[in-house]
C-alpha cells in the first residue's frame, strides 16, 4: 500500500525424515520475519495475513501498527480483519445461496471479476482463485493449481448487484449491539479476535496481558487439536487436499506429489503451529485461512459467522460451520465446511437469531486492511444468555440491574399451560422460547424455522485428542515411509475389519469398522461421559453393531439362559449384563465373546457393575481351584 517493493522470502518447506516422524525448523516463521527485517533494516513489529493464496511479498503488511487504527470515526466505521478466508463452498450449500456474491463487493473489482466470466455466468476455478485474492500478481500461480470443490473451490459466478442499497456494517451490527474490538495486529488476529468476541470483554482495544494470552492461546491449540485430529479423513474425503496447502505455505519451495508424504508434512506444520504462542509474529503465508475458520466452528460447536467488509463499509458474510463426510470405507466423519453466503440468506439469518435472542459469534474482516477485528456485544450478550437459563441467571447475574425482569418473565412464561409451535415467528411465541430455553435449544428452533440441519452440540474431549496425537504423528509417518499400500492413511480404513472376521464373532457392516487409534480414543473417553469426544458418530455406529449382534445371539441361543432377560427382546446391553453378571455368567461370557466390540458394551457400565461382577468373577476362580484340588485329592486317595 505503500508503495515498498518486496520479495518473497524463502521459507524452507518441511520435508519428511526417512527414518522416523517428520522434523521440520520450527524457526520457520522466525527466519522468514528476520530476513525481512535485515531487508527492510527495522524490527518486523507486525506480519499480517493475505489471502487462501497469501502474498508472500512481506512488506505491504509491515506499516500496520496501533497507529494505523487512531483515526477511524467510529466503531462501526473501521472494521478491519486478518486472514483472508476463501469463498469455500459446502458440499451441502446454505440455502439460498445459489447467488453467490464475489468476496470483493467493490464495483471495480466485479467489473473485473465480468472480464474472467464464461460463456454460462460462471468462472473457472482458476480464474476464481485469481479473482479473489489479495494479490493479482499470484494469478499465474493459482492458475497453476486448480481448486477442488470441497477444498477452495468455490465457483464465483459473475457479481450481481444484490436487490436495494447494500447492506452497511453497522446494520447488520446494531440488531446485536455489536461494537468493534480491535486486536494486535502480528498475524494472529483471527485468534485474538475469536476471543474477544466469545469473551465478556467491554475493552475496544485487545492487548495481549498474560490472561489474554493464555485464554487466546488455549483457543487456538483446541482448534489446531482438531485440524491435526481431522486431517488424514479430511484428506480421504477431499475436504483438503495437503499438497496444495503445503504450497500456499511454503510458496518458494517444490511441494511433495505423494498424498501420504504431503499429509504428514502438513500434519507436522499443524504441530509446529499449534505450539507457537498467539504473541508470536508469524509470516503471511502462516496466516489463519478457511481451514482454520471452518475448524473454529468445529470447536465452538455452533456456526461461525465472518462479516466481511469492503473500503465502503458494505459487508458481506460468510458462514462457516460443520456437517458429517462418508468416507469412502463408509465411515462418517464430521468436520468443517461452509463459505460465502448471499446477502439475502444472511440477513435473514441473522434475524432470525436476533428475534430468538441467540447472540451469534462474529468476527470481522476488512480485506483492504487483512485484519480481523472482535465483537463485543456489553450486557446484551450476558442478558440474551440468562434468558432461559435460571442457574446461570441466578449464580452470575444477579447485580445486573435487568437481572429481576429476566427472572419474572422466566416465572411467568413457566406457569404458561397452552401449547405454542416453536415455528411460529412472532413476538408471543418468541418471548415464550426466550423464556423458558436455554440459548443451545433456541439456536435448534432457529434452524428448524430456516429448514438447516441442527448441529450437534456435544463438546470434544480436547485433552484426549490431545494425547493420542503423537500417536497419529507416527502413524502418518509410517504412511509416508511405507513404498506400498499395507497401511492406510485415513484411521478409519479396514485395519480394524479384521475383528468381523475373527472365529465366533458376529459380522460386522462396513460402517462398522474402526481403526485401533479411534477405538482407544473411546476407550480413553470418561466413562461418566463417553460421548465426548471427536468420535462421537463412530461411538453411535459400533453401540449399533453390538445391538444387532446381541439380537442374533438371543435368536439362536435365548433358550439357554437361565435368566431371561427383561423385556424380553431387549438389545439394550446396559440392562442384560449386570442380570447376567450375578446369575449366568457363562452366559455372559458366551454374549461377551459373541459381540464385536465387547470392550465398548462393559464401557457403558457403571463402576457399582464392574466391581460386583469383578468380586463375583474372582469368586468363580477361587471356587474353581478348589474344586480342582478336591478332585485331584480324591483321586489319589481312591
Amino acid at each position: 500500500r505503500d508503495g515498498l517493493e518486496t520479495e518473497a522470502v524463502d521459507t524452507p518447506l518441511p520435508a519428511a525424515h526417512p527414518d522416523g516422524p517428520t522434523s521440520y525448523s520450527t524457526d520457520a516463521g522466525k527466519a522468514t520475519t528476520s530476513a525481512l527485517s535485515a531487508r527492510l533494516g527495522a524490527t518486523p513489529a507486525t506480519v499480517e495475513h493475505s489471502d487462501n493464496y497469501p502474498d508472500t511479498a512481506l512488506g505491504s503488511a509491515m506499516d500496520m501498527t496501533d497507529d494505523a487504527y487512531g483515526d477511524w470515526a467510529s466503531d462501526n466505521s473501521g472494521y478491519v480483519g486478518s486472514s483472508a478466508p476463501s469463498c469455500t463452498q459446502s458440499p451441502a450449500p446454505t440455502p439460498g445461496s445459489e447467488f453467490p456474491y464475489s468476496i470483493d463487493s467493490d464495483l471495480e473489482a466485479a467489473k473485473d471479476l465480468g472480464d474472467y466470466a464464461t460463456a454460462d455466468g460462471q468462472a473457472s476455478p482458476s480464474q476464481a482463485a485469481a479473482s479473489t485474492g489479495l494479490d493479482g500478481d499470484r494469478e499465474d500461480e493459482q492458475q497453476s493449481t486448480p481448486h477442488s470443490l470441497s477444498q477452495d473451490g468455490f465457483i464465483i459466478g459473475k457479481t450481481e448487484p444484490p436487490p436495494g442499497m447494500p447492506q452497511q456494517l453497522p446494520i447488520f451490527l446494531m440488531q446485536f449491539g455489536g461494537l468493534l474490538t480491535s486486536v494486535p495486529p502480528n498475524g494472529q488476529c483471527a485468534y485474538a479476535a475469536l476471543y474477544a468476541s466469545t469473551t465478556d470483554t467491554v475493552e475496544t482495544k485487545l492487548s495481549f496481558t498474560s490472561e489474554v494470552v493464555r485464554g487466546t492461546n488455549s483457543i487456538k491449540r483446541g482448534v489446531y487439536t482438531l485440524m491435526m485430529t481431522n486431517l488424514a479423513n479430511d484428506v480421504a474425503c477431499k475436504v483438503v487436499d495437503p499438497c496444495r496447502e503445503l504450497r500456499r505455505l511454503y510458496p518458494t519451495q517444490p511441494a511433495p506429489t505423494d498424498i501420504k508424504v504431503a499429509t504428514a508434512a502438513l500434519y507436522t506444520h499443524y504441530a509446529q503451529e499449534r505450539t507457537r504462542s498467539v504473541n508470536t509474529p508469524i509470516p503471511s503465508a502462516f496466516w489463519a485461512g478457511p481451514e482454520v475458520l471452518r475448524a473454529m466452528a468445529q470447536y465452538l460447536r455452533e456456526p461461525l459467522f465472518v462479516l466481511e467488509v469492503n473500503q465502503a463499509n458494505d459487508a458481506h458474510v460468510q458462514r462457516y460451520y460443520y456437517q458429517d463426510y462418508t468416507l469412502p470405507n463408509g465411515d462418517v466423519h464430521e468436520t468443517g465446511c461452509g463459505g460465502a453466503m448471499d446477502d439475502a440468506t444472511a440477513k435473514s439469518m441473522l434475524r432470525a437469531y436476533a428475534h430468538l435472542h441467540v447472540m451469534p459469534a462474529m468476527i470481522v474482516l476488512k480485506r483492504s486492511e487483512a485484519h480481523f477485528y472482535g465483537v463485543r456485544n456489553g450486557g446484551i450478550a450476558t442478558r440474551w444468555h440468562a434468558e432461559g437459563d435460571l442457574s446461570f441467571a441466578q449464580d452470575h447475574c444477579s447485580s445486573h440491574e435487568w437481572f429481576n425482569e429476566v427472572i419474572a418473565h422466566m416465572e411467568c412464561c413457566a406457569t404458561r399451560t397452552d401449547e405454542i409451535d416453536t415455528l411460529t415467528d412472532d413476538a408471543d411465541v418468541n418471548a415464550f422460547i426466550i423464556g423458558t430455553m436455554e440459548r443451545r435449544v433456541r439456536l435448534d428452533v432457529v434452524h428448524d424455522r430456516l429448514m438447516l440441519p441442527r448441529l450437534d452440540n456435544t463438546p470434544y474431549d480436547l485433552d484426549i485428542l490431545a494425547d493420542g496425537l503423537p500417536a497419529e504423528a507416527a502413524r502418518l509417518q509410517r504412511c509416508a515411509n511405507s513404498d506400498g499400500d499395507d497401511e492406510s492413511m485415513p484411521p478409519a480404513g479396514p485395519a480394524a475389519a479384521g475383528r468381523a472376521e475373527t472365529t465366533g464373532r458376529a459380522s460386522i457392516s462396513k460402517q462398522g469398522r474402526v481403526s485401533s487409534q479411534a477405538l482407544q480414543r473411546i476407550l480413553d473417553s470418561t466413562s461418566e461421559e463417553p460421548e465426548f469426544m471427536t468420535d462421537r458418530t463412530k461411538l453411535r455406529q459400533l453401540r449399533k453393531e453390538n445391538a444387532g449382534a446381541l439380537t442374533k445371539w438371543l435368536q439362536t441361543h435365548r433358550h439357554e439362559l437361565r435368566q431371561n432377560p427383561s423385556p424380553p427382546g431387549t438389545r439394550d446391553l446396559t440392562q442384560l449384563i449386570p442380570g447376567l453378571a450375578v446369575a449366568d455368567r457363562a452366559a455372559l461370557h458366551a454374549i461377551l465373546a459373541f459381540l464385536p466390540y465387547p470392550e465398548v458394551a462393559v464401557k457403558t457400565l457403571t463402576k457399582a457393575v464392574w466391581q460386583q461382577w469383578g468380586e463375583l468373577e474372582a469368586y468363580d476362580s477361587q471356587t474353581a481351584v478348589l474344586r480342582a484340588v478336591m478332585a485331584t485329592v480324591e483321586s489319589s486317595d481312591s
